[in-house]
């Protein structure tokens, strides 16, 4: 079974457009991320001329611009956790339902753990 890859820092940074509604800037992506303000400007530059996402004044401060996702970008982000979705199937094929269940169980307790310590 052939699984597309994507840009996972592209599709990192819709999720989060996404998840934070049109609130999040470029700073607040850079500090969730952990990555560099001008790394994360330039991937954002890029989801914008790509049509992903959109620059949009904010609804609290006039001045400040943030991000939100286009019709386009929801398209690709969905293609995207089908594409994470089959390659997860794929590589549990051999296992049974308890095995995947705790999988992503530890899964999840990895991830917030490693955002409380980012936060730190």
């Amino acid at each position: 079974m052939q699984v597309a890859r994507t840009d996972v820092r592209r599709d990192l940074l819709l999720a989060m457009v996404e998840e934070a509604d049109g609130v999040l800037s470029v700073n607040a992506l850079a500090a969730a991320l952990g990555m560099e303000r001008t790394s994360v400007s330039r991937l954002a530059a890029s989801c914008v001329s790509e049509g992903l996402v959109e620059r949009v004044a904010s609804q609290t401060d006039g001045r400040s611009i943030t991000l939100r996702l286009t019709s386009q970008g929801r398209e690709v982000l969905a293609d995207a956790r089908h594409q994470q979705r089959r390659a997860f199937e794929y590589i549990t094929r051999q296992w049974d339902d308890d095995e995947r269940l705790e999988f992503a169980r530890l899964l999840h307790k990895y991830v917030a753990s490693a955002s409380s310590e980012a936060s730190e």
